[in-house]
């Protein structure tokens, strides 16, 4: 989902948008710093402290904040995203929050607030960063190409294979853990369903029960 991202201010843009020109000019890479046993990749923490010292330096800051739906009151709230520049003029970018249902709602929600707040800050600033899906979640793709899984007759709902959709949305939860949550939380689950210490989670998340597990357990890890 792309941010419908415009200007609110009055005020001529051409100030902003020369110190944005002289941000990536000076804007390093944003690396991937942050580990986790399905490889490295550029968390929020890292996006916002690669940007903050350039754009202070070019008299830029970022604002974020929640606002209402305005379409519905029982809607998902808006992420609100304000480049500002220091002459008052400011880029806006506005994207409804995509909150998942029937799960833990603090950590839907908190997860729907890491990854929203990242892409737009990147989107607004027209950076990128890299989030590869690697090491213990390898093989991209092997799980983009993955058909539904079809019930088999006879074997106990909880054994049944977990459809496709339902994998990458584990996955896509696990991978909001911090470092720290990741590690407990592999441990847990290595455990719980008697694998080795050193074992890959990936190639085992593929039944019901492990889904189901998953769901359960992560609010124990956040």
């Amino acid at each position: 989902m792309q941010p419908m991202t415009s200007s609110e201010s009055t005020l001529p843009l051409q100030p902003l948008i020369k110190a944005l020109v002289e941000f990536h000019k000076t804007v390093p890479a944003i690396n991937k710093t942050a580990k986790a046993q399905y490889g490295d990749f550029a968390d929020l923490e890292t996006v916002l402290s690669t940007v903050t010292p350039h754009l202070i330096k070019n008299g830029l800051v970022l604002s974020q904040v929640f606002e209402p739906n305005a379409v519905s009151q029982e809607g998902s709230p808006i992420l609100t995203t304000r480049l500002i520049h220091i002459s008052g003029a400011e880029i806006v970018s506005r994207l409804p929050m995509v909150i998942a249902k029937n799960r833990n709602i603090l950590h839907d929600f908190g997860s729907s607030c890491t990854y929203l707040k990242r892409y737009s800050i990147l989107a607004c600033l027209g950076l990128t960063a890299d989030m590869d899906v690697d090491g213990d979640f390898a093989d991209r793709a092997e799980i983009a190409t993955a058909k539904p899984a079809a019930k088999i007759e006879g074997v106990d709902d909880k054994d049944q294979p977990l459809a496709k959709e339902d994998r990458d949305d584990c996955l896509s939860l696990i991978q909001e853990l911090s470092p720290e949550g990741l590690q407990s939380f592999l441990a847990a689950f290595r455990s719980n369903f008697r694998l080795a210490s050193d074992a890959r989670i990936a190639p085992i998340l593929t039944g019901v029960k492990h889904r189901d597990w998953v769901l359960q357990n992560l609010k124990h890890h956040v």
